[in-house]
């Protein structure tokens, strides 16, 4: 499925910010992912479709969410980033809903309406230009 939905988005100009695909104790494969605001509605009728060509339970979106990123050289290089990332984000009340990591980078999706607050807290906890 997760072929076939993101080869879909992409063939429309779609880009895709944040992906997290996971397989649930039950066998079910659940999809996260990110795509910029003026795309979603594109996005979700390409989501139904696909969901329909393979028989998938449910697609579901949330508008309402923002995506917060840390960029570095090479994290295998500066132990504890993401915990201090984390942090940050904790001690501001920020939930964190989704995670995905790089070498180079930690994403994390919040509420939109805390995204001014997370970028504050993430200025504060790092060096940041």
């Amino acid at each position: 499925m997760g072929s076939r939905f993101l080869s879909a988005l992409s063939d429309q100009g779609i880009n895709v910010e944040l992906i997290v695909h996971v397989i649930d104790l039950g066998e079910m494969d659940h999809i996260v992912l990110c795509v910029d605001r003026d795309d979603i509605n594109q996005a979700l009728t390409i989501a139904e479709r696909v969901r329909e060509e393979v028989g998938g339970k449910a697609v579901t979106s949330d508008p309402g969410v923002a995506l917060v990123s840390l960029f570095g050289l090479d994290f295998r290089e500066q132990r504890g980033v993401a915990s201090q990332m984390f942090k940050a984000l904790g001690d501001c009340n920020i939930n964190i809903r989704t995670i995905s990591t790089s070498l180079s980078t930690i994403s994390c999706l919040i509420e939109a309406q805390r995204l001014d607050g997370a970028v504050r807290a993430l200025r504060e906890a790092f060096t940041l230009p």
